[in-house]
C-alpha cells in the first residue's frame, strides 16, 4: 500500500508531466495558426525550364489513411504497465496514434528512465520498469561494490 505522502507525491509528478503536455500541444497550435490550418507553403517560382521527372512509383501496400489522435505519454505507460512488450506498432494501433509520434514519445519515457526497450529493430519491444526492477538494479549495483572492495 502507498502512504498518502507518496500518492499526492505521484500526482504532483504527473500534474508536471501533464502541463509539460499542454504546454508542447500550445505551441503546436500556435504554429498551425488560430483557426486550426497550417499554412500554405508558398510556390517557388520556375525562373528556368525544368525538366520533365518520371512519377515516383507507389508503395505495393497502400496505407488505410485514418486520422491519427494525439496520443499522451501517460497513455503509453498504462498500456505498458499492463502488457509487457508491446511494439511500436502496437501502441500507435492501440491508441490510433502515429508511430511517428508514439515512438517520440517511447523515447522520451526511455530518456527518462520510466521504460525500457528490448530487441533491435523489429523486434523491439518496449517495458514499463516497475518498482521491482529498480530494487533489482539496485541490489544488482551493491553486490557489484562488495566485490570490488572485498
Amino acid at each position: 500500500m502507498k502512504t498518502t505522502q507518496q500518492i499526492l507525491d505521484s500526482i504532483d509528478s504527473r500534474l508536471v508531466e501533464l502541463n509539460r503536455e499542454i504546454a508542447t500541444l500550445d505551441a503546436a497550435r500556435s504554429a498551425l495558426g488560430q483557426d486550426g490550418q497550417s499554412k500554405p507553403a508558398p510556390r517557388p517560382r520556375a525562373s528556368a525550364p525544368t525538366q520533365r521527372r518520371k512519377p515516383a512509383r507507389r508503395r505495393a501496400r497502400a496505407k488505410a489513411s485514418r486520422p491519427a489522435d494525439v496520443v499522451p505519454a501517460g497513455r503509453l505507460e498504462v498500456l505498458l504497465s499492463e502488457n509487457g512488450g508491446l511494439t511500436t506498432s502496437t501502441l500507435a494501433e492501440r491508441t490510433n496514434g502515429s508511430r511517428d509520434q508514439v515512438l517520440t514519445l517511447l523515447r522520451e519515457l526511455e530518456a527518462a528512465g520510466k521504460i525500457r526497450r528490448t530487441g533491435q529493430r523489429r523486434g523491439t519491444r518496449w517495458h514499463a520498469i516497475t518498482d521491482e526492477d529498480r530494487i533489482r538494479e539496485r541490489a544488482a549495483e551493491l553486490a557489484s561494490r562488495r566485490r570490488r572492495s572485498a
